[in-house]
């Protein structure tokens, strides 16, 4: 199941269980980091490369030949997963992220891991 953003049943909004918990983890990640730091102010680049475990009936001359993920989730929804994970822990607001960092991508790998890097970009907040 791809990360689905929000959703609404009626009147009431809500966020799959899946994305609850992936939230749940990057927000723990992001307090470990940040130790008594404040959030950053004033915008910042995010770098998300998310890595995706190959699936079990591949061989091992398919997986060398497949880096990218291609199918579902989007990249661009587990940016914003882990944009609004990181809300008021390591910059005030997503509002901040102006840049996208030069290794953000989706692939698969041996291990199922996602990294996150935030860099201050300096410059006044508004």
């Amino acid at each position: 199941m791809p990360f689905a953003r929000a959703g609404a049943r009626g009147a009431m909004r809500f966020t799959p269980k899946r994305q609850r918990d992936f939230m749940a983890l990057a927000k723990l990640a992001a307090h470990q980091a940040m130790g008594n730091r404040p959030p950053l102010e004033g915008p910042v680049e995010l770098c998300v490369e998310a890595v995706f475990l190959y699936p079990k009936g591949w061989s091992t001359k398919k997986r060398a030949a497949h880096t990218w993920k291609l199918s579902r989730p989007d990249l661009s929804n587990i940016e914003k997963l882990v944009e609004d994970s990181l809300n008021e822990i390591v910059f005030l607001d997503d509002s901040q992220v102006v840049r996208r960092g030069p290794g953000c991508c989706k692939r698969y790998g041996d291990r199922a891991e996602t990294h996150i890097t935030v860099r201050s970009l300096g410059g006044p907040a508004e």
